[in-house]
């Protein structure tokens, strides 16, 4: 079965689409080389790559849904500055232990599930939507530096976080705790 013995990959300078289930279940995949004209990892497309350490996505604008799904050995991601949406559970189920997104617009559903050893994030004064419970079970989870935007956050976004301890809120200005918009946070404060 030619699944179980990919190893390392290079991806052509041709192609621009990680198409849906490319390298599903690669469990032996340890690498892979991608260039800044890779613009789109499809659906699944590394879904259960349980050898992958890390990877670089200099170009990549779309990362679909479950692109890395349960690839548990993924410590390290490289996200470019064309990043546009992260898609659900792209990454859940990962070893990432650091975050660092320089623009995303978009995070749907659970993008970040269950990401046990992610101690730090730092996401994109960009980002317009985050959807519910990105980085729901990430027990480990120290530190966000996130924008403060309107309907940004809600509570569901950290379910599970027992060790949140420091929410650093880019961009806007807010002259006092009331105008800040999540009550649970806002009252803890006031509190």
């Amino acid at each position: 079965h030619l699944r179980e013995t990919i190893t390392h990959v290079r991806v052509h300078k041709s192609v621009k689409i990680i198409t849906a289930r490319a390298f599903c279940e690669c469990w032996n995949l340890v690498s892979i080389e991608m260039h800044d004209g890779v613009e789109i990892i499809g659906p699944n497309a590394f879904y259960w790559c349980t050898s992958l350490r890390g990877i670089k996505l200099p170009g990549v604008r779309v990362i679909e849904e479950n692109a890395f799904d349960e690839c548990k050995a993924l410590e390290d991601v490289e996200f470019g500055d064309k990043l546009e949406t992260i898609g659900q559970y792209a990454f859940a189920d990962t070893a990432l232990r650091a975050i660092k997104i320089p623009k995303v617009r978009v995070i749907e559903n659970y993008a970040f599930y269950g990401c046990e050893q992610l101690t730090d994030v730092e996401l994109s004064e960009d980002l317009g939507t985050m959807a519910g419970w990105v980085f729901l079970k990430c027990r480990r989870l120290r530190r966000i530096l996130i924008p403060l935007k309107y309907n940004l956050l809600d509570e569901s976004e950290f379910e599970y976080c027992d060790d949140l301890s420091q929410v650093d809120l880019v961009g806007g200005i807010h002259k006092t705790i009331s105008s800040l918009l999540l009550d649970s946070w806002r009252n803890e404060m006031n509190d």
